[in-house]
C-alpha cells in the first residue's frame, strides 16, 4: 500500500490466477457481490455497464448501515485496465470534485500463472478520506485474494 500524495493511494498486489480471471472477478457482478464489501458487510445490489460511459451502481449494509457507492466508466480495455469515477451517497465530501467523486484506476497486469493489480484512487478531499478508503481497500483486497484461492470464476 503506498499513499504517495495527500489526496491519493496506491495499492499493489499479485494474485495467483490468470490475467482474465483476476478481471472477471472485478468486473461480474455476481463475483463481485462475494468481495468487495469490508468485513461481515454484504452487498445487495451490484449493477454494472461495463463500457465507457456506462454506469455502475454497487448497494450493501455494513456494520448495521446501508452504503451506496456509483460511477460511470471512463476507459474499459479488457483485460488490461479500467478507469471509472467513485461517489458516496454517505459522504459527498470524499473527493475534490464538486460533486464529491474520485477516480479509480485498475490496471491488470499479466505475469505468467498470476496477475499483478494495481489500484490508484485519488482526487480524496482530505487525508482522513484516504486513509479510511485505505483501510476499506486493504479488507476488500483481502477478500478478492480469497475469492481467487478458492476458485471464483
Amino acid at each position: 500500500m503506498e499513499a504517495a500524495a495527500a489526496d491519493r493511494l496506491k495499492v499493489t498486489r499479485t494474485f495467483k490466477a490468470s490475467r482474465q480471471r483476476v478481471f472477471r472477478a472485478w468486473t461480474e457482478p455476481e463475483l463481485m457481490m462475494r468481495w468487495f464489501v469490508e468485513g461481515d458487510g454484504n452487498m445487495s445490489v451490484c449493477d454494472i455497464d461495463l463500457r465507457e460511459g456506462g454506469h455502475y451502481r454497487l448497494e450493501g449494509d455494513m456494520g448495521g448501515k446501508r452504503w451506496r457507492i456509483w460511477g460511470s466508466y471512463l476507459e474499459v480495455r479488457p483485460p488490461e485496465k479500467l478507469v471509472y469515477t467513485w461517489a458516496w451517497k454517505h459522504d459527498p465530501g470524499v473527493g475534490k470534485s464538486p460533486e464529491g467523486d474520485t477516480t479509480v484506476t485498475v490496471e491488470f497486469r499479466d505475469r505468467g500463472k498470476e496477475t499483478e493489480l494495481v489500484l490508484t484512487h485519488e482526487r480524496f478531499a482530505s487525508v482522513t478520506a484516504r486513509d479510511e478508503h485505505t483501510q476499506g481497500w486493504t479488507s476488500c483486497f483481502n477478500r478478492f485474494e480469497r475469492l481467487l484461492a478458492q476458485g471464483g470464476q
